[in-house]
């Protein structure tokens, strides 16, 4: 077993969710063993290595340790050259030669400019709800609607949005919220999209930040950002679409949604068995609890999240490589903030 996994966050993250099954959980109790194991042999290899070099610098003396020093800059920066190397050449391919086109990338960024825009309102609307901390400042509508003609938006608004822009501060709806509130999924792809930040895994419970939105309104020039291609998007909409059924077939097993016919709730009950067999590394795993395990409410939020990000990755993909306008991701976010009437248009116009 190489010690060198112990460097992997990944590999810390299974100590963690070994120790908090430990004691319900008897595999768990298995592979906290396993780890443990390994990792005392590797703090053993660390201190035998210390105590080495330790005993090497005392024969070497001064100048010793400088030619050993020396040497071990440069092995690191052998390791460390082809890394950088390739980094930079890829960034200088991107730059000559990218992977989106400069236009496109302009396209996507002008709509996640008009998500960012939305969403500062719908931060805005909430802390009008309760009592406002000095330190907070609530960006009125004036502010958003010149905003947005930064990257000439405010003349194209459709008139949803124009309305919802235009309502007097801390009129929104609650029912407007509510539906707003999935939007910030669409965010966290966007951003990552575009290069800007990582694509959070759906395994945990998201902390959204209005930084986040506000961190686009600083881009002068989106035409250099590094914006990723459909091929790199494709892995995280499939991903993102298991996850939902996963999450999707346990809500059945539970019968906390209808189902078509009984044989699919026989389905999923037989699937969850098979999973739980395999114990808690056959199946995601949330926090230290699996998807079987999770409350229904949390269950229900991490479904609708992983469907809406497989939906609208799904879109994103259809415009990365030409299938589709820019102008669907408008549409697609439409769903959040236009009323159920226009909503209903736009889906009518697709499936026709």
């Amino acid at each position: 077993m190489s010690y060198f996994v112990w460097l992997k966050p990944k590999t810390w993250r299974a100590l963690w969710i070994a120790i908090r099954r430990a004691r319900n959980d008897k595999k768990a109790r298995v592979n906290l063993g396993r780890l443990v194991l390994s990792l005392v042999l590797f703090a053993l290899w660390i201190t035998y290595n210390i105590f080495l070099f330790h005993g090497y610098s005392l024969s070497f003396g001064r100048i010793g340790n400088s030619v050993m020093a020396v040497i071990a800059v440069c092995v690191i920066a052998l390791l460390a050259i082809p890394t950088i190397g390739d980094r930079m050449e890829k960034r200088a391919q991107e730059r000559t030669s990218p992977s989106v086109g400069p236009e496109l990338k302009k396209a996507i960024f002008r709509e996640a400019f008009l998500l960012g825009t939305l969403i500062e309102r719908l931060s805005s609307e909430a802390y009008l709800e309760k009592e406002i901390p000095p330190e907070i400042t609530i960006v009125t509508r004036r502010v958003l609607l010149d905003q947005l003609s930064k990257f000439g938006l405010r003349n194209e608004l459709e008139p949803w949005l124009l309305d919802l822009l235009l309502a007097p501060d801390g009129h929104w709806a609650p029912e407007q919220k509510n539906r707003a509130r999935p939007a910030w999924e669409c965010l966290s792809v966007f951003r990552w999209a575009l290069g800007l930040d990582r694509l959070p895994d759906l395994t945990y419970v998201p902390k959204y930040r209005v930084s986040d939105a506000e961190s686009l309104f600083k881009i002068t020039r989106p035409e250099r950002l590094f914006a990723l291609p459909s091929w790199d998007l494709r892995p995280a909409r499939n991903a993102s679409e298991q996850f939902f059924w996963r999450c999707w077939a346990e809500l059945l097993a539970r019968r906390e949604v209808a189902a078509v016919d009984a044989s699919q709730i026989e389905r999923c009950l037989e699937f969850r068995a098979q999973i739980q067999e395999d114990g808690y590394t056959g199946d995601y795993v949330i926090g230290a609890r699996t998807v079987t395990e999770l409350k229904t409410d949390l269950l229900f939020f991490l479904a609708v999240r992983a469907y809406h990000r497989w939906q609208f990755l799904a879109v994103l993909v259809n415009v990365a490589t030409g299938d589709a306008p820019p102008a669907a991701l408008r549409e697609f976010l439409a769903h959040f903030f236009a009323p159920a009437e226009t909503v209903a248009v736009l889906d009518a116009e697709q499936t026709n």
